[in-house]
């Protein structure tokens, strides 16, 4: 492996072998040329401290109030950056489907050969032969899907979330996940468990079945001694046979047709997959109405969610935070929002509009344990409930907020994809004329490297 990041040889032909066969057409992921930009980071960089209870996050000064380029990657072209809602690392990935990994790395997640954390992006040499097309991260783990259809996990293992086909120590450098079945085409990631969709339109789950997270029709529990609980996780991903319509009042539970799946997401303890005719179903654990099914019980199997199913009523694409989530309708313009994202307002137990983003034209959505930004039109619209630390992006005059606003910082700034996970947001930024240039020269950069052990 070279300094910099680039592969070797064998690791180069490989990729080179594959990007071949894309041409060709013969894989999972789709090879397009992904529009990309200048990364930009605020929220809080103490990494041991963020969503720990301890309120000593607030204290810290080396939070980014405002948003900031990072010094490693201020000349380096962004064009995805990882999905995830609560696990306290960073993933972005390259212009040359290279991953840069920064954050928490207890476990070994950030797929960099060590338990270290990270102050400064680092490229995970591990999976340089391969181009990769999307992150995923956990509380403890991570997903990385290829271009080529493969998916490679790091982090605990514990309770089957990588995919090892059984119990594991901790994998510090990605390892491929045991699966045989079609290219996977897209990955997503809860506390302790992983969701995989592949090209078929099959969606297959492993890890922690607790609340019925891995939609199996079964929540994992058993007693092992006396008044001693555990749980039977699954190590090898499994595919998702039974989908049901239920009609509440009536008691009645219908089976479905297995759906073509084209969309997935993760929240902490639950999941929301939207098929080829925006049609919207969620399983996982139901409190404050996270499910969308105007109530609070946990779904074993994938549920139908009836409020969406309907002529003009459809999503084309639902992103998952902790507990809420938000789906972009097929109605241009309207976005919906069910669960619930402060515990000052009541939850929404079945989608509704959420006015603020009405007539928008939204272009990406990331939600975290408690907030959310959207990048539409030309402006940056965030939400971030009370305690804050940086991921509204405001700047130090304006900490938080529990009403959706304006991100002002980014006025003059054509931000083409947001990111986000406990107390930060990843925004990237389009680079491509040289106003845009000069504009992004403005924000700070920032170099934490005299801050890594």
């Amino acid at each position: 492996m070279a300094a910099n990041g680039h592969t070797e040889n064998g690791a180069a032909e490989k990729r080179k072998a594959e990007d071949e066969e894309e041409t060709n057409g013969t894989n999972g992921a789709k090879k397009e040329k992904l529009e990309g930009g200048t990364l930009l980071f605020s929220g809080a960089t103490e990494w041991k401290l963020v969503g720990r209870k301890a309120g000593d996050l607030s204290k810290s000064a080396n939070t980014q109030w405002k948003p900031v380029r990072l010094e490693a990657l201020k000349d380096v072209q962004i064009v995805g950056v990882g999905k995830n809602c609560s696990s306290a690392n960073c993933f972005a990935i390259d212009d040359e489907g290279q991953v840069w990994a920064w954050g928490r790395n207890e476990a070994g997640q950030l797929g960099l050969g060590d338990q270290k954390d990270r102050q400064v992006p680092t490229l995970v040499p591990a999976i340089s032969g391969y181009e990769v097309v999307e992150v995923a991260s956990g509380k403890l783990h991570t997903l990385f899907l290829t271009s080529c259809g493969k998916v490679f996990a790091a982090g605990s293992n514990d309770d089957g979330q990588c995919g090892q086909g059984r119990k594991t120590g901790s994998l510090d450098t990605p390892k491929v996940v045991q699966h045989e079945g079609a290219d996977i085409t897209s990955i997503a990631t809860g506390e302790k468990f992983s969701v995989m969709l592949d090209k078929e339109g099959k969606v297959w789950t492993f890890g922690h079945p607790e609340n019925g997270t891995l939609g199996h029709n079964d929540d994992g529990k058993f007693m092992q001694k006396a008044n001693k609980v555990e749980f039977r996780c699954e190590f090898s991903p499994k595919q998702l046979l039974v989908w049901v319509e239920k009609d509440t009042k009536a008691k009645e539970v219908t089976p479905l047709t297995v759906p073509v799946i084209k969309g997935i997401s993760c929240g902490t303890n639950h999941t929301v997959a939207v098929d080829k005719d925006n049609k919207a179903y969620s399983w996982g654990f139901g409190g404050y109405g996270r499910l969308g099914h105007s109530e609070t019980a946990d779904e074993l199997v994938p549920r139908l969610i009836k409020y969406l199913d309907g002529k003009n009523r459809g999503v084309k694409q639902v992103v998952c935070g902790q507990a809420f989530n938000l789906g972009v309708s097929e109605l241009p313009g309207m976005v919906n929002m069910w669960g619930i994202y402060t515990t000052s307002k009541e939850a929404n137990m079945y989608p509704k509009p959420v006015q603020d983003l009405s007539g928008w034209n939204v272009r990406s959505i990331a939600c975290s344990t408690k907030g959310w930004t959207v990048a539409c039109d030309d402006s940056v619209i965030a939400c971030q409930p009370s305690p804050c630390y940086g991921e509204l992006g405001n700047g130090d005059k304006k900490k938080s907020s529990a009403a959706p606003c304006m991100v002002d910082t980014l006025d003059g700034i054509h931000v083409l994809k947001v990111g986000a996970g406990p107390a930060h947001t990843l925004y990237i930024a389009r680079n491509e004329s040289e106003k845009e240039k000069a504009a992004l020269e403005k924000f700070t950069v920032l170099d934490q490297a005299d801050m890594e052990d």
